[in-house]
């Protein structure tokens, strides 16, 4: 264990005490709707999508250990029925 505590202000050899870190600061206004329009645009996609395979119109597909999603074919049609 370290026995010897670095002072408050920063290391003992250093010349000017260090600045402040702002931790907690907001975004900028257009930042903010911005990322909130993006959000909201990726919901819809993925509520699109839902609706897609619940049609029958896309079917997921497993490639190595991911889920890809494609448009249905007539023998997947097919063998569905």
């Amino acid at each position: 264990m370290n026995r010897h505590l670095t002072p408050l202000n920063g290391s003992p050899r250093r010349r000017l005490p260090s600045r402040p870190l702002d931790l907690y600061t907001t975004l900028p206004d257009d930042r903010t709707a911005a990322a909130m329009a993006d959000a909201a645009a990726a919901e819809q996609l993925v509520a699109d999508l839902i609706a897609l395979v619940d049609a029958g119109l896309v079917v997921p597909i497993e490639d190595r250990g991911e889920i890809r999603y494609a448009p249905a074919d007539d023998d997947d049609e097919r063998d569905a029925a």
